[in-house]
């Protein structure tokens, strides 16, 4: 009777082991159904960002020529547009917008959906035509090249020797062209570039000094007085609250682009580049590779289990041949 109890206790010591270890088999295959279904909505969401800061996704709004400057098409979807700013051999290549305030387009798009990429936008306090001295234009710096995410390329000594032109077209007005002149960077605080009351021959000429001085790299575009300026800013996470910012002449007459358009000859990144732009193909995908991995999982559980139930059988088979 003894020998009976023993092995009972045996064999309830062995169930319990087997229950334990599939509950945790099962706790860790819902983890990771719920880690793949995370991951899956972040990197589709993450997706959706950047597709939505392409400059690609406002390419058919551009305006071709100062002949067909029409922002009509564009300002139907939004009437905050003023213009559109292209820097020559970059990818910043966008409409910028204006409001009432510096905030609401941090994380509102053109189309005004809501997204961490934003807008690239006019101060508020600025003029819409660009005809104060200083005129800042705001934009994220992001991966990828979204938005002014190619500001940072303005740090290297060549790339800043050979980009030295970009272009403003505006609504019912000339383009206005933009000689590059100055890379600088400093902080999100720094009162002389975002003075914005510059108006008095004094405060102009300590705002041109305070570039000349302060930049990691300048050349001379002649500036007076009586020209403008346009200052691009994006933030940099190289120092506290940093910013990089970009300075340009404003002039009649815009240069031609003199960078062809960029071509890849990869075409496996060319298609890469594109999953972002086709979210039900990048689903397609993600659904088969989850597929995929709970197959695993389930094919292993399995295994699992068909090996408890024959090691039981086993013991089974073993007391009996005992008794």
């Amino acid at each position: 009777m003894a020998f009976k109890t023993k092995r009972e206790k045996k064999k309830i010591f062995l169930k319990v082991i087997s229950y334990l270890s599939t509950s945790i088999d099962r706790f860790v295959l819902l983890i990771s159904v719920l880690m793949l279904l995370i991951t899956g909505y972040s990197m589709w969401d993450n997706a959706q960002v950047y597709k939505l800061a392409s400059a690609e996704e406002f390419s058919q709004y551009k305006p071709v020529n100062e002949k067909e400057l029409s922002f009509g098409e564009l300002k139907k979807i939004n009437s905050d547009v003023i213009g559109w700013i292209e820097v020559y051999g970059t990818e910043i290549d966008y409409p910028i917008v204006q409001t009432t305030d510096n905030s609401q387009y941090l994380n509102t798009t053109v189309d005004g959906k809501f997204s961490t990429a934003g807008s690239i936008f006019l101060d508020f306090r600025n003029n819409p035509n660009f005809t104060d001295f200083s005129n800042i234009i705001y934009g994220h710096h992001m991966a990828e090249r979204k938005m002014f995410g190619d500001l940072d390329k303005f740090v290297e000594k060549e790339f800043f020797d050979t980009h030295k032109y970009a272009v403003i077209k505006r609504d019912g007005l000339s383009d206005l062209g933009i000689e590059l002149f100055a890379i600088i960077k400093t902080h999100g605080t720094d009162e002389i570039i975002f003075n914005n009351k510059i108006n008095d021959p004094k405060s102009k000429n300590s705002l041109i000094d305070y570039l000349y001085q302060n930049s990691i790299y300048n050349r001379d575009v002649n500036l007076t007085l009586e020209d403008n300026i346009v200052l691009l800013d994006t933030c940099t996470f190289t120092i506290t609250n940093g910013r990089y910012i970009l300075a340009g002449k404003l002039t009649d007459k815009a240069v031609k682009n003199p960078f062809p358009p960029e071509k890849s000859e990869n075409k496996f990144i060319d298609f890469t580049k594109n999953i972002p732009k086709k979210p039900v193909l990048f689903l397609i995908l993600l659904l088969l590779l989850m597929i995929a991995i709970l197959y695993r999982l389930y094919v292993a559980y399995s295994e699992k289990e068909k090996r408890e139930k024959l090691d039981m059988e086993a013991f089974d088979e073993n007391e009996n041949n005992e008794n």
